[in-house]
């Protein structure tokens, strides 16, 4: 009881420490004067001292905020939440039945290793997977379960990080220092490339891009802070007939 107090003290003691007009966090509706800096290498401005979300979390939530508002993906029903983000959890659940899953005991809801998921097929209208895969070893496996749970017409929001156009790949890599500088994290098993995508539609998904100047302006960008981001993938899987 006392941990959940003392964090949401915390919590606001940044927010007032940090309050100002110059950027906007969607995720907890906070205007600050500054992010705070995150990542191996540092990115200035990237980490909400409110929510803690990162750039990739504060796009995509405006990106699906845009694709409901214009009835690009219903919106709505059963999601699964692969390795939750809390700052994306709190918003999720406002608007679907929700779900989580991690393969880290106490992390969500439930304890599952998503290349071997317990569920029925066609169990969830929508799923959030972002920045899973590149820890996976055999991640076609677990495309594949996402593909099999999701229900015919549901949407996934399955993101990694992308670099070039062919993916770098060497599971014989296995030391940290080695995959730190073959693939910029030491936890990281491959450096996807563009053709990320062929994976996706191998298992049967439709794959939409979003540039995120097509979803927002140029002064919104600004005070959401995604100056590392490109865009936003959306798969879908097609309806039977």
């Amino acid at each position: 009881m006392i941990r959940p107090i003392l964090s949401k003290l915390i919590t606001k003691t940044k927010k007032l420490r940090y309050r100002g007009r110059r950027y906007f966090c969607p995720l907890c509706q906070s205007k600050y004067r500054k992010f705070l800096p995150s990542g191996v290498i540092p990115r200035l401005n990237a980490l909400c001292p409110g929510c803690g979300s990162l750039e990739r979390h504060r796009l995509l939530w405006l990106t699906l905020e845009y694709l409901w508002k214009e009835r690009k993906i219903p919106k709505g029903g059963y999601i699964l939440h692969v390795a939750p983000e809390e700052c994306l959890e709190r918003q999720l659940k406002r608007f679907f039945d929700y779900l989580s899953v991690d393969l880290e005991p106490d992390r969500a809801m439930a304890l599952m290793d998503i290349t071997d998921m317990q569920f029925p097929d066609g169990s969830f209208e929508a799923i959030v997977c972002n920045h899973v895969l590149e820890h996976i070893p055999e991640d076609r496996k677990a495309i594949a379960q996402l593909y099999r749970v999701l229900k015919p017409g549901g949407w996934a929001s399955i993101q990694a990080p992308i670099k070039g156009e062919i993916t770098q790949e060497d599971l014989s890599v296995t030391q940290p220092e080695a995959r730190q500088r073959f693939y910029g994290q030491a936890d990281h098993v491959r450096q996807y490339g563009s053709d990320f995508k062929f994976r996706l539609q191998e298992a049967g998904f439709s794959v939409s891009v979003f540039p995120k100047a097509e979803v927002m302006s140029p002064v919104m960008l600004k005070r959401i802070s995604v100056e590392c981001e490109r865009e936003v993938w959306i798969c879908s899987k097609k309806c039977t007939a």
